[in-house]
């Protein structure tokens, strides 16, 4: 049987594809997303081998800045039996193995690092030496001669176990004694093994760590105004997807301190185990969070119902699994998180894309924000699953990515907002607006003009209500047809609309009739000069597809407050004023006087304020 290609060989395939194939701006994407998918045996970045030559020995140059100890590395896994420092220190070469390449794969098993020093006298003596990924379970540092048996009686200063300094890194104080001395470490990681080890001279280290301490500020000082500012928007606005934003980046926060090391650094010093609950709580909360801010903010109950289900069974089988978490020996529970990460992560790109196809603009926002965060978070997938090296793009790159992400999303919300309120402004016009003028309807009316009259009562000024019906509509429709009258009370519209401007309150009430609000008024004989200069822009010819059309209107009139205090008495009494104003021959106004009492009765019933729905 034939055996299936090593994935090394598949890695060296695929490029070979992309060199040929592949344009230079996309083959660091393209092979960042293919070998984080490719399948691997054993170790799978990692082959661990005899040692075949004899173990190099790091010398600390005179100069030394920053040195990787990578090259130098003798690994010995752990069995059952905890070994002690002076047991490893004893063991012969070749019962170590050498490393190549940036991760050692998962392990329950705790593994010795030794590392064999030479300081000259004209090295740096004081020195440090900086862990790699600070998701650690356990990590112990010492230092040790290399003549274990010559050190017995007299120790040189500084030799045994070493404390740890404070800092997000796990990161050790080291002054070795001039000629060669023995670093050993004893580690175990939640995730991979990834022992990206460094020997930095202290003084450089201090400045790297002054440096990396402001970029973390700046990281969490960011996360932090974000929710700050969302929690405000969510208290003005009620709206959900604030609420579900709110908790996606706390459990993302909770996330990054522990994949940074600043939780264990800052908020739970001492409590390793609190870097396994992170680990894989945190992530799956993080997960549960995202998948219920992308229900809410792309509307998916109400537009895409069955994907909206495949995400809430996502979202709640993450929430299961991290309260799971918090159970003892719930280690073997980080693949199933990284799967969840994994199917969060292709989710809402799908979800996102369906709504992209359905021109929701929130929608490609995201979209083109996912792109950076599947990169980096199948990335650090493969690092977490020990199929990738530990680099930038597999590491610290995730908390940038979502700090973007964050940035954008809250961009997102806002033209999100902006759209529902386009939308709700639409069917607010279509409640309160006539379809075929355009000015407002009856229940426009009655909000817009008492808040007219509302506004007159606290200026103490006076206001009227002007009822027109338009003379002829009849004779035009029959002559015509609908659709020139149509057209006339459509002219008809715009000349109110001129003849008031934007402070009078204009609506149609149906047919050829019309009301006017006129608020703050300085004195009631206004109305009749407006309702005059109304009737002659009423007479004057009206040209409609190449036609000319005459009409006239009838106008009656009622003043706040003599007449009546209330808008449904005022309209009634300018309705009775515009029949007497028909009787009077048309193509007139009249003011509503108490002479023509006997026939507001008959009108009771027609002019009560819509009831709201």
């Amino acid at each position: 049987m034939a055996r299936p290609p090593h994935p090394l060989h598949l890695r060296a395939a695929c490029r070979s594809l992309a060199a040929a194939w592949v344009p230079w701006a996309w083959r660091g994407l393209l092979l960042s997303v293919l070998l984080a998918l490719l399948p691997s045996s054993t170790p799978m970045a990692w082959a661990d081998t005899p040692n075949a030559a004899p173990p190099l020995v790091v010398l600390v140059p005179q100069d030394l800045v920053r040195q990787s100890l990578r090259p130098s590395l003798q690994t010995l896994r752990e069995t059952a039996v905890r070994l002690e420092p002076a047991d490893v220190a004893a063991r012969t070469d070749a019962q170590f193995q050498t490393v190549r390449g940036g991760n050692l794969g998962l392990s329950d098993r705790a593994l010795w690092v030794r590392i064999r020093l030479f300081r000259s006298s004209l090295s740096p003596e004081h020195l440090v030496l900086q862990l790699g990924r600070p998701v650690w379970r356990e990590a112990d540092a010492y230092l040790l001669p290399t003549d274990l048996t010559q050190a017995d009686s007299e120790r040189p200063a500084g030799m045994g176990q070493l404390t740890p300094l404070h800092s997000r890194f796990k990161a050790y104080a080291v002054s070795p004694p001039e000629g060669a001395s023995t670093l050993l470490i004893r580690v175990a990681q939640y995730g991979a093994l990834t022992p990206e080890f460094h020997l930095w001279n202290a003084t450089a280290f201090r400045h790297h760590a002054v440096d990396d301490a402001l970029l973390q500020g700046l990281f969490y000082g960011m996360m932090i105004a974000l929710l700050i500012y969302n929690a405000f928007l969510f208290f003005s606005t009620h709206d959900r997807a604030y609420f579900a934003y709110i908790l996606w980046q706390s459990a993302t926060l909770f996330y990054m301190l522990t994949l940074s090391g600043m939780g264990q650094h800052q908020v739970w010093s001492g409590s390793a185990q609190w870097n396994g609950i992170g680990l894989i709580a945190g992530l799956t909360l993080m997960c549960a969070g995202g998948l219920y801010f992308i229900r809410a903010y792309l509307l998916l109950p109400r537009h895409a119902p069955q994907l909206d289900l495949a995400l809430q069974i996502m979202q709640w089988l993450a929430i299961t699994q991290a309260i799971t978490a918090l159970l003892p020996s719930s280690g073997w529970m980080l693949i199933p998180a990284q799967l969840i990460a994994a199917a969060t992560l292709l989710l809402i790109a799908l979800a996102a894309a369906v709504r992209w196809r359905q021109r929701f603009i929130p929608a490609m926002i995201l979209l083109l924000s996912l792109v950076p965060l599947i990169v980096v978070g199948f990335a650090n997938i493969g690092r977490t699953l020990g199929w990738l090296p530990e680099t930038f793009l597999t590491a610290d790159a995730l908390q940038w990515v979502s700090v973007l992400l964050a940035l954008v999303l809250t961009y997102g919300l806002s033209v999100r907002i902006a759209q529902l309120r386009e939308r709700a402004s639409r069917l607010q016009d279509m409640l309160l607006k006539d379809p075929l003028t355009g000015l407002l309807n009856r229940n426009g009316l009655f909000d817009a003009g008492q808040r007219q009259l509302d506004r007159t009562r606290d200026s103490r000024a006076y206001a009227a209500v002007l009822w027109i019906d338009l003379d002829g509509l009849k004779r035009i429709n029959d002559q015509f047809g609908h659709a020139a009258g149509d057209a006339l009370i459509q002219a008809t519209a715009a000349r109110l609309r001129e003849a008031f401007g934007p402070d009078a309150v204009c609506a149609r009430l149906g047919g050829d009739e019309f009301a006017v609000v006129l608020p703050n008024l300085p004195a009631p004989r206004l109305a009749e000069d407006l309702a005059r200069h109304t009737l002659e822009r009423l007479r004057a010819p009206y040209a409609l597809s190449g036609r000319e059309f005459r009409a006239s209107g009838s106008i009656g009139v009622a003043l706040y407050p003599q007449h009546a205090q209330s808008l449904e008495d005022l309209l009634r009494l300018a309705d009775v004023a515009m029949y007497r104003a028909k009787a009077q021959g048309r193509d007139t106004h009249v003011l509503w006087e108490h002479d023509m009492e006997a026939d507001v009765q008959t009108s009771l019933f027609q002019f009560t304020r819509p009831a709201r729905t």
